[in-house]
């Protein structure tokens, strides 16, 4: 597994003026409402694109048509559908067949397309080549997430998903390998319409967080107190000053949970994924745990026998009675979805608010954001365009925009530019197996994601991302000089050359995949005046005006200096016809000039 960069350790290496950036951007953030009231002002295309900028992972054209006849409460109800997670397949039979799958792992494989992740794996095999860890079963996992965060519906479900990975992470194919991983991930997402105190005894005990944070580990004569220091200070009431849990709360804590473990041979090497953990008796702390103060002077009697993992369920009820807890998750509610550094002003008027909210809702994530996405201080101008897009909304916004899974075959062979609307049989048969392409290149994008600092399943530390957190600095923490020509070489790669699919052509390099700029061009309105259709990818892919000398410098690619009669007769022809973009020359045009667009500040903004 490839290593993400150390943003904190990049961002503090830079040779910057720090304090005058924190205060450029602390005065270009003018907030005035301050009211969890109902928003009654205008929606229209500005506010919509607003909310589906915190709401999706990357939005796009799909995503405003689909909620540009609903008012506000309609777009909520759209928003707070759940989406669909579905299970990773085999999408690997290109580069590993059923008889070279028996040879490696001695196992048999699943049929190309049907999923595996339910399958039994073989015990019987040498360090470093089981089959729980292999690649490419590892790669489908990733390539099965990446896909269904392209497809993913006008829902707020996987930008909930990101927010509990980042609240509550774990390392992914650690330890169990595939299936351990897809539990996890589908507790996440399982979650985000439910009860979060639910999900923090549900996600004590899964496999892969026994395994991260020790507590599988932990002996009732020396407990572990990895975990139970995390549960606290990291996913339910926080750090001080705000909570005042002791060093004897995490003792206490860790007593109480001591004996739960998981059955490995189960989850691994045997039919089927569901979780194994459980409980063992002769491990516990029988004893009884007093707290402090601030978990009002609560003592857990100690039980013997089974009954001891019931104090699991009492340490949650503790954790979540105290204020701070509420407090806290509306807190870092705030942080993901509007803005991550907080006044007192925020604190007492929109978090304690919402923090009720919370509490009195059966600690629902979606009830508190429904709250704050609704209120007029979400839709404050001061919160529009405030944070810098994560590298995944980054990526999957000009993913979708260009809708890069459905373009073309390209390929530079040193002399000449092919491509399969011209040559279809110069590329072989296998990239056109949609599940084979779509696996190629959403591991290409996978190392975009890497190269920019963020990959699910491999966050940085228990503490998730920096940027969503670290004061002072937060979002600014995704640009520095290694992240920004990352996210340079995957706005060329998908505009430009095309994302590399690693498979060779004919020894001469790999074969690539281009967004179809003709079919891009058919998603306008009016594509055919030069100065409406800038228009229009202002609107979409910046979500307002350009400065009058920017704007020129765009006209000025896409007319190539010639008049814009021209261009409107060039459109007509192009649009009217079959045309191949690279033989119309509007290709490259179009890749010359929407690359521009990825290199303006404003584009990297939500």
């Amino acid at each position: 597994m490839k290593k993400t960069p150390d943003l904190v350790k990049d961002f503090y290496d830079q040779d910057i003026d720090f304090k005058a950036l924190l205060a450029a951007k602390k005065s270009s953030r003018k907030v005035q409402s301050f009211s969890l009231d109902p928003y009654t002002g205008p929606f229209e295309k500005v506010q919509k694109r607003h909310i589906l900028n915190r709401t999706l992972v990357g939005n796009a054209k799909r995503h405003m048509d689909d909620v540009a006849a609903l008012d506000l409460d309609q777009t909520i109800d759209l928003l707070f559908v759940p989406d669909h997670l579905g299970e990773p397949i085999n999408n690997y039979y290109h580069k590993l067949n059923a008889q070279q799958y028996r040879e490696r792992y001695g196992s048999e494989d699943v049929a190309p397309g049907a999923p595996f992740i339910h399958r039994a794996y073989n015990r019987d095999l040498p360090p470093g080549n089981e089959e729980q860890f292999g690649g490419e079963r590892y790669h489908a996992v990733t390539s099965w997430y990446h896909e269904r965060i392209y497809e993913q519906r006008t829902s707020i479900h996987w930008k909930l998903f990101l927010f509990l990975h980042h609240l509550v992470p774990v390392k992914g194919f650690d330890f169990f390998g595939h299936k351990a991983t897809f539990n996890y991930m589908k507790l996440l997402f399982d979650s985000c319409f439910g009860s979060y105190k639910q999900f923090i005894y549900d996600i004590t005990i899964d496999s892969s967080m026994l395994n991260y944070l020790n507590l599988a580990l932990s002996q009732k004569d020396t407990p572990d107190e990895n975990y139970a220091r995390e549960v606290q200070e990291l996913f339910t009431v926080g750090k001080r000053p705000f909570a005042q849990f002791s060093e004897s709360d995490v003792r206490e804590i860790a007593r109480a949970l001591v004996g739960w473990n998981h059955n490995y041979d189960a989850l691994v090497f045997e039919e089927g994924h569901e979780e194994t953990s459980y409980f063992q008796p002769w491990n516990h702390d029988t004893g009884d745990k007093h707290f402090s103060s601030f978990y009002s002077n609560t003592v857990i009697r100690g039980r013997a026998g089974e009954e001891g993992a019931e104090e699991l369920a009492e340490v949650i009820d503790m954790l979540f009675d105290t204020e701070e807890s509420s407090i806290y998750i509306a807190r870092r509610l705030y942080q993901f979805f509007v803005y991550p550094n907080l006044t007192d002003t925020i604190e007492e008027q929109i978090i304690r608010p919402l923090a009720e909210v919370f509490r009195n809702s059966n600690y629902s994530l979606v009830a508190t954001l429904r709250v704050l996405l609704t209120s007029q201080h979400f839709f404050d101008q001061g919160n529009y365009n405030a944070m810098i897009l994560p590298p995944y909304d980054y990526l999957f916004k000009l993913a979708k925009e260009t809708q890069i899974l459905q373009g073309l075959l390209v390929h530079w062979d040193g002399q000449t530019f092919h491509n399969e609307l011209s040559e279809p049989q110069y590329f072989p048969s296998r990239l056109k197996d949609q599940l084979v392409l779509r696996s190629k290149a959403l591991q290409d994008m996978t190392w975009s994601l890497y190269n920019m600092g963020m990959v699910i399943n491999d966050p940085p530390s228990v503490s998730g991302w920096p940027a969503f957190y670290q004061a002072p600095v937060y979002d600014l923490f995704w640009i520095n000089t290694s992240t920004i020509k990352a996210r340079k070489r995957i706005a060329e790669s998908i505009l430009r050359w095309g994302v590399w699919l690693n498979e060779e052509i004919n020894a001469s390099g790999s074969a690539n995949l281009q967004y179809h700029a003709i079919n891009f061009l058919r998603t306008f309105q009016n594509p055919y005046d030069i100065d409406a259709f800038i228009d229009e990818l202002n609107d979409r892919f910046l979500g307002e005006d350009l400065p009058p000398a920017t704007r020129q410098r765009i006209r000025r690619a896409f007319l190539r200096d010639v008049q814009p009669e021209h261009w409107e007769d060039a459109m007509r022809h192009i649009l009217t016809n079959e045309s191949n973009p690279y033989t119309s020359g509007i290709n490259g045009i179009m890749s010359d000039a929407l690359y521009l667009y990825c290199m303006l500040g404003e584009f990297h903004l939500h």
